[in-house]
């Protein structure tokens, strides 16, 4: 399952709609919060996360889910529209294990989420 967390409807939509046909299962937050709560609930396969959200923005949500211990596992990519020079450090510094700028095709969200998800699986496979 992968989160989709955004604040704006139409990039959730979005979002949603490309990662759905792609055949993922697919749940959305509005905010920050609602994603880390979401996340307890049901530990997604992937994150989606804006950056600039209400509540919570994208870069303390991540933190909250790269601090818990059985949350921090679980691949954080940024989709934002933040997309100046050092931005996209921002975004791995706080946890962020990819990152998309919007806008953009939905087709380059579902190549990025595929490849985070087969390096994480390739990882997770070769630990002791």
């Amino acid at each position: 399952m992968i989160l989709v967390a955004d604040d704006d409807k139409d990039n959730r939509a979005i979002a949603a709609a490309a990662l759905s046909a792609a055949g993922w299962r697919v749940a959305l937050a509005e905010d920050g919060a609602q994603a880390v709560a979401a996340a307890r609930r049901e530990p997604p396969d992937l994150i989606l996360m804006d950056l600039s959200m209400p509540v919570l923005d994208g870069y303390a949500a991540t933190r909250q889910l790269k601090a818990d211990a059985a949350l921090g596992r679980i691949p954080v990519l940024a989709l934002t529209a933040f997309a100046l020079a050092g931005d996209e450090d921002r975004a791995r510094a706080a946890g962020c294990d990819g990152y998309i700028a919007k806008p953009c095709l939905p087709s380059l969200i579902v190549s990025r989420v595929r490849a985070v998800l087969e390096g994480h699986h390739a990882d997770r496979d070769r630990m002791p």
